[in-house]
């Protein structure tokens, strides 16, 4: 399993292209899924492991018999891409993606544990202003981790 941390300030070339940073790349393969963030306004990217494993979970959804399973699944799929990393390093991101996310050129990948996340660099600026300074201690309590 691959765990993703740090932070690297980007940019996305005239085609749509992220560069991975090599220490990122390491240990993937050349093949990862990009999908639009289920809550905030950025891009998730994972790799073949990790998406495999979501869609195990997916597959246990009863969408022949669920409406809102169905949707779900044709939406979560249905909005997301997969994109083969070059010998470069490069990532090709979808237009639709992209425009999704609202990314210019300057963009962050920000290590989310088991995935990356792609943000344009003003809306990651403005999201951490948002966070209180107590927000991590916050969270360590309410998810009872006694890290």
């Amino acid at each position: 399993m691959v765990n993703f941390v740090d932070e690297y300030p980007r940019q996305l070339d005239e085609r749509g292209r992220i560069i991975l940073p090599s220490r990122v790349r390491e240990n993937m393969s050349d093949m990862v899924y990009v999908t639009r963030s289920m809550s905030d306004k950025c891009l998730h990217i994972y790799t073949q492991e990790e998406w495999d494993k979501i869609s195990e979970k997916i597959n246990q959804l009863p969408t022949a018999t669920d409406r809102n399973a169905a949707a779900f699944v044709r939406l979560f799929f249905g909005k997301a891409s997969s994109a083969v990393i070059d010998k470069q390093g490069r990532v090709p991101i979808a237009k639709r993606l992209m425009e999704y996310a609202g990314l210019s050129k300057d963009v962050v990948l920000v290590g989310a544990n088991t995935r990356l996340e792609i943000w344009d660099s003003a809306e990651w600026d403005n999201y951490q202003r948002g966070l209180s300074d107590d927000f991590m201690l916050e969270g360590i309590r309410a998810y009872g981790l006694n890290i």
